[in-house]
């Protein structure tokens, strides 16, 4: 599911997937990033970082890419529920607002508040 709003080039998509392994990092590597790399101009900026979030095992990595004409950067952090369960969200702005104040708030918020469901 992708979130925007009309004439906002910023968008917030939520995936949720039930066939996952049990390291969140490998997932980030061995099963997203070869599509995009398909895609056009993909970069990796860093490493994928395991990390934890609302207490499950968790990755981040970003990245840049070319969208339809325009350079976007995304922030990914994939977390694990279990049962090999897992979701995925992603923030992407175009990359020469990525540092804007609102945008970096509105990453915050997402993550911040962002519930999966109990079933």
């Amino acid at each position: 599911m992708t979130f925007g709003a009309a004439g906002d080039d910023r968008t917030l998509a939520i995936t949720y997937s039930k066939r996952v392994g049990p390291d969140p990092v490998a997932v980030w590597r061995d099963e997203v990033e070869p599509n995009l790399e398909q895609s056009g101009d993909y970069r990796r900026i860093g490493e994928i970082r395991a990390t934890t979030y609302q207490g499950r095992e968790a990755a981040d990595m970003e990245w840049t890419a070319d969208v339809d004409g325009t350079r976007v950067h995304t922030f990914g952090r994939g977390f694990l529920l279990g049962e090999g369960r897992s979701f995925s969200l992603r923030w992407t702005t175009p990359d020469a607002d990525w540092e804007d104040k609102a945008n970096q708030e509105a990453l915050r918020a997402f993550l911040k508040t962002f519930r999966p469901g109990s079933g």
